[in-house]
């Protein structure tokens, strides 16, 4: 096998979900496609690294002019804070356009059995936003696993020292145990959002 082929079929296979039948496949697909497919998906990359970087202050991601994102920065929205564990969660409940407020990335979920402990994850920059912003609520949108829901309680006891009066929710109806929103359609989300259940 030409090196390049199999350099290509090694690099695809390091990506989620990709294995080498399947990274073959498409390595196969690329050096027969006669349209300029291979230049599109080369520049969608290369704008994507040169463009896209992560939010200094919640950790989703922003254009590299404009750091803190928009949504931080924006005077529109709520003082609220949506805590998620990675980016592609802000993405799905924005898509919703049914939640007006913020956004914190945690960057996971604490996890003793695989060393992630809560200072490996974002949460202290949560806790200093929630006071610098002046934050009235927020809303734990993490997985119903026992990762999500331990990491709902240790954030939770460390925000009620700082401000008890902070009203603490996380997201009611509509989605199952051990659920994530990647899995969860536009209308059960938003149910979601809307009947969230305050943490007492």
């Amino acid at each position: 096998m030409f090196e390049e082929i199999k350099e290509l079929i090694e690099v695809l296979q390091k990506l989620p979900s990709i294995g080498y039948k399947t990274a073959e496949k498409i390595t196969f697909f690329l050096i027969s496609d006669e349209s300029d497919l291979f230049k599109e998906i080369i520049n969608a990359i290369s704008n994507l690294k040169n463009n896209i970087i992560e939010c200094s202050n919640c950790y989703s991601i922003t254009m590299r002019t404009i750091n803190p994102c928009n949504i931080c920065i924006s005077k529109e929205r709520e003082n609220k804070i949506c805590v998620v564990s990675n980016i592609k969660d802000v993405i799905h409940i924005e898509e919703t356009n049914s939640y007006f407020g913020k956004y914190h990335v945690l960057k996971g979920l604490i996890n003793p059995i695989e060393n992630i402990t809560p200072e490996k994850l974002t949460i202290e920059k949560l806790l200093k936003r929630i006071e610098a912003e002046k934050i009235t609520e927020v809303i734990f949108a993490l997985p119903t696993t026992l990762e999500g829901e331990t990491t709902i309680n240790y954030i939770s006891k460390k925000i009620k020292k700082i401000n008890d009066s902070i009203i603490l929710t996380k997201l009611g109806i509509g989605l199952p145990a051990g659920s994530e929103l990647d899995y969860a359609d536009k209308i059960t989300i938003i149910n979601a959002i809307k009947e969230r259940k305050k943490i007492t």
